[in-house]
């Protein structure tokens, strides 16, 4: 794994619906306006020699529920930003936290933190009072986290995905830090859990499940999508070129700031190789089926 010593910032903030980009290409989109800089570096307690990400006796996890953290309450109101630190054995993701008055959060209500190690996703489930985000979506760049995307969930919440790299095998820990409140997630190889499949991912919808090989009748679609429209559409043909033969519609619950979480279910799927499309009739992505289906992740952008 490349070795980079500390942190490198990934956003900081700018005025109000402008789109800034670092110099590792990132791109991100800033929606509220920032009144401080961003904190440094997050120190644990542990062994000096060892890398920060892996300092400290908090245990790792490769599956399932991570951990559970924050209070009853907290002052956190919006995500500001989100910075990565990679280094030679470990990467290191924080979630930046202000208050609804652009403040530094005190502390952040209830988080949840799991891992969904077959697709290689990790949800970060906000507490409702955090109803804003400066960032929708990042290229985090690292050998084990790849993107991270900022999902208003269908139950109304905010939630945070950090996509791990198709191919890697991971565990991972997650905690708050305070003075200010921060949300740390840890990521670390771990030659003993299974590889990431992945997600599928195009320019304005990003499919995350079922996995390869666990789909079935129905046919249930679960993702993340952006779009102006209030409903598109999840079509089934024979081939790319052919006609749908099933059209279902996709509510997509309009949100400026962050990504739109959805759920399409074809009841009774046609057997046999299809191609799924969803998104936009000129945008979206391109999935081949097999049998209804048996392979489903693993798209191309449209």
């Amino acid at each position: 794994m490349r070795t980079r010593a500390g942190y490198l910032v990934l956003v900081l903030l700018t005025a109000a619906c402008t789109v800034s980009v670092d110099e590792t290409g990132a791109t991100t989109t800033s929606t509220t306006p920032a009144t401080t800089q961003a904190p440094p570096a997050v120190n644990l307690t542990g062994d000096a020699n060892d890398p920060t990400c892996l300092q400290g006796d908090r245990p790792f996890s490769s599956s399932g529920v991570i951990s559970a953290f924050g209070g009853s309450s907290g002052d956190a109101a919006q995500v500001s930003g989100i910075r990565t630190g990679l280094e030679a054995d470990c990467e290191r993701v924080v979630v930046d936290l202000l208050t609804a008055a652009g403040a530094p959060a005190g502390s952040v209500g209830l988080v949840g933190v799991d891992y969904d190690a077959a697709i290689g996703v990790v949800r970060i489930t906000l507490p409702p009072a955090i109803t804003r985000t400066a960032v929708a979506d990042l290229r985090l760049d690292g050998e084990l986290a790849d993107r991270a995307f900022v999902v208003r969930t269908l139950a109304g919440n905010l939630a945070l995905d950090i996509h791990i790299a198709a191919g890697a095998a991971v565990a991972l820990r997650a905690f708050e830090v305070t003075s200010p409140s921060r949300i740390v997630v840890d990521l670390r190889p771990d030659d003993e859990a299974d590889s990431t499949i992945g997600a599928a991912f195009g320019t304005d919808v990003v499919v995350t499940g079922p996995a390869a090989g666990s789909g079935g009748v129905p046919l249930v679609i679960s993702g993340y999508i952006r779009s102006a429209a209030p409903v598109i559409e999840a079509r089934l043909h024979d081939n790319r070129e052919a006609d749908p033969i099933a059209i279902e519609p996709v509510d997509v619950a309009q949100s400026d700031d962050a990504w739109s979480e959805f759920e399409v279910t074809f009841y009774d799927p046609p057997r046999g190789s299809v191609d799924l499309h969803i998104g936009g009739d000129e945008s979206g992505l391109w999935l081949g089926i097999d049998n209804g289906p048996r392979q489903l992740l693993g798209g191309e952008d449209a």
